[in-house]
């Protein structure tokens, strides 16, 4: 099941929400180079859409519409990264509290 937000995934439903984002974090540099390069392109690939579609505006407009891409951009991302970091996050949880 795809993940929109931190809360929504059990393994991290004890943790608050710095500790949510602190875990992924983690979870995310124990990613194999390969992993990261997907990770990346599949990123751009979500982002480029909604940048060039910035091209079209013009004056004013501009503002606003920057102001809501700017804002979308972690709600594009996020669920992406935490696919990516499911995997890891049970080491990342042991990480953590053995940091403790």
């Amino acid at each position: 099941m795809m993940a929109f937000f931190s809360s929504q995934i059990t393994q991290l439903k004890p943790f608050k929400i710095r500790q949510r984002q602190q875990l992924i974090a983690l979870a995310l540099s124990m990613l194999t180079p390969m992993q990261k390069i997907n990770l990346r392109i599949i990123k751009l690939v979500l982002l480029i859409p909604v940048f060039l579609s910035l091209a079209y505006v013009e004056g004013w407009l501009l503002l606003p519409a920057l102001l809501l891409a700017g804002l979308s951009y972690p709600l594009l991302t996020m669920p992406v990264e935490i696919q990516f970091s499911k995997r890891y996050l049970n080491d990342a949880i042991k990480q953590l509290e053995q940091g403790e």
